[in-house]
């Protein structure tokens, strides 16, 4: 008889969070899981260790191994229970007991980062805490596989259901907004130089992981060329672009047109009834001068984005949340404000679309992608899917908010909340989704001290911890987190319920709403999950 040795820690395939502190029990010698022929399912390992170093091994015929140590993050803050930006993002004052929607109560530490590692692993106050996700190897057939998972002296049999279905790839588009600033900051490369250009290129490959189909370039005032007249050169943007051309990414998102200007103490002006020119924040876009300034803007973008052939394929944000802090009598000249500087881009790039974050359907004949935060969809429901009937896209967002027991991908809500999010999209026929953060940190902060925000708008407080990225800085590029692996399978998730729904749309709103109903109302068991997901991989099979 073959006697296995015992070994403390956890085991899991599911979307869910491991902690530093959380409770071992004995480790399984086996594993089962499910995946499509090209999907790439993630397993956690923790393993009490005495060792110094434990050697990684992937034996199998059907898939290659990547490796990463997962690495804890500090959680100072729980999320508030608002539905919006004015309210307390954060709890400052640390609650007595754990909100009733958090997985814990802060602070704790949470494995979120991923460290990429070749061969070996070293364990951290007798804990080896590893991140292995499966890649199928090429031609790799449906049905039953193994592969033997060890690490240091502990294996598994790992048994892989893999299901005659191939995840269609750039069906469901994603957005993630990143910083330039960022990335040269943390990893002390100055733009312009190769050494610039060559991280720009490894962030754009980390994004294409996520499935993002576009990008975003906030524009600033490194594009005023002059002032006394206004005139625009974009030339910097050239090999910016061809980075993440060369990742895969296929469409430009670009903006803002306008701006809403600054208070006198240097915030800006939430509330204001009148936008200015986003590179002329003190100009007023329905003036003459406004008008000439965003003429000027936009003929020398379309003249440079159609010396390069970059027309076409063109996303344009005029102003991000037009309709949000808003009071009542500053939507109207919002509206005129902003259909003017529509009516200008569509003039010179007539190939653009305008994306925008909004709150309501208010902006009709402004918007052609219509990108409303989950609370927003929820409120005004009939009117985004009146749109839709109408043949118009609508994507969804969440960023700062919604907090409380909606959905959403902070540090101290459940994992699986962030890849459910794209459920809500294929419960709701929502055709894309976006978020703002994908590595927005803030001057003087570093995620590997404190993840929590600084908020510099003057509302509110600081935003959710997590809320402003997903991956990390790490010593050689960026490393994912466990809710970008989240965010990757949700937008996987998403193309396939898609196929599903073509292929049998009660079918497929039978199955969705086992897991989500609305984006406050679903089931975020990940065993439950799990189950659901099987059956997803079932059913496209037959």
């Amino acid at each position: 008889m073959t006697h296995t040795a015992s070994f403390q820690g956890l085991l899991s395939a599911y979307e869910e969070f491991f902690y530093p502190d959380s409770t071992l029990g004995t480790l399984p010698h086996t594993l089962a899981l499910s995946m499509p022929q090209n999907g790439r399912p993630g397993i956690q390992l923790l393993l009490k260790t005495d060792a110094s170093s434990l050697p990684l091994t992937l034996e199998s015929e059907s898939f290659t191994a990547e490796w990463f140590r997962m690495r804890s993050i500090p959680v100072e803050y729980n999320t508030g229970n608002g539905e919006d930006q004015g309210g307390a993002m954060v709890l400052s004052d640390r609650p007595k007991e754990k909100p009733a929607y958090a997985t814990r109560l802060a602070p704790f530490e949470v494995y979120d980062c991923l460290e990429p590692i070749e061969d070996a692993l070293e364990p951290e106050n007798g804990l080896a805490a590893l991140y292995l996700c499966l890649v199928p190897k090429s031609g790799i057939t449906a049905g039953q596989h193994t592969a033997t998972l060890t690490a240091g002296a502990y294996t598994c049999q790992l048994t892989v259901q893999v299901y005659p279905v191939i995840i269609p790839q750039d069906t469901f588009p994603v957005t993630n907004w990143f910083s330039l600033s960022a990335i040269c900051r943390f990893h002390q490369v100055t733009e312009g130089t190769p050494e610039f250009y060559a991280m720009v290129r490894k962030y754009a490959h980390a994004m294409r992981r996520l499935h993002q189909t576009m990008f975003y370039l906030e524009l600033d005032d490194t594009c005023v060329a002059s002032r006394d007249p206004y005139t625009f050169d974009f030339s910097y943007l050239e090999p910016i672009i061809q980075c993440f051309f060369e990742a895969g990414l296929k469409t430009i998102e670009i903006g803002p047109l306008l701006s809403r200007g600054f208070l006198p103490d240097g915030m800006p002006n939430m509330y204001t009834d009148r936008f200015t020119c986003a590179m002329a924040p003190d100009v007023p876009i329905d003036t003459p001068e406004g008008y000439a300034i965003t003429v000027r803007f936009v003929q020398a973008l379309a003249d440079f984005l159609k010396r390069h052939g970059w027309d076409k394929d063109i996303v344009f944000h005029i102003h991000d949340e037009p309709d949000i802090h808003c009071p009542d009598d500053a939507l109207h000249p919002r509206k005129e404000q902003y259909y003017l500087a529509a009516s200008i881009l569509r003039k010179y790039l007539p190939c653009v679309k305008v994306i925008e974050a909004v709150s309501t359907a208010e902006f009709r004949g402004g918007v052609d992608i219509w990108v409303p935060g989950t609370p927003g969809y929820e409120q005004h429901k009939e009117a985004f899917d009146h749109l839709i009937g109408l043949g118009e896209e609508v994507w969804a967002y969440v960023c700062c908010g919604p907090e409380g027991h909606w959905l959403n991908r902070f540090l101290d809500f459940a994992v699986l909340k962030g890849r459910l999010l794209f459920w809500g999209c294929a419960k709701n026929r929502l055709s894309g989704f976006l978020h703002w953060g994908f590595n927005q940190f803030q001057n003087g902060m570093d995620p590997f001290k404190g993840t929590s925000c600084p908020n510099h708008t003057g509302i509110g407080t600081n935003f959710p911890c997590g809320d402003s990225f997903l991956v990390y800085p790490g010593k050689d590029g960026p490393w994912p987190g466990m809710r970008m692996e989240a965010a990757r399978r949700g937008a996987e998730d998403a193309a396939l319920l898609q196929l599903l729904r073509q292929k049998d749309e009660a079918a497929h709103d039978a199955l969705v709403t086992q897991v989500f109903r609305t984006n406050s109302d679903y089931n975020d068991d990940p065993a439950q999950f799990a189950a659901v997901y099987d059956d997803l991989l079932r059913q496209l099979s037959q």
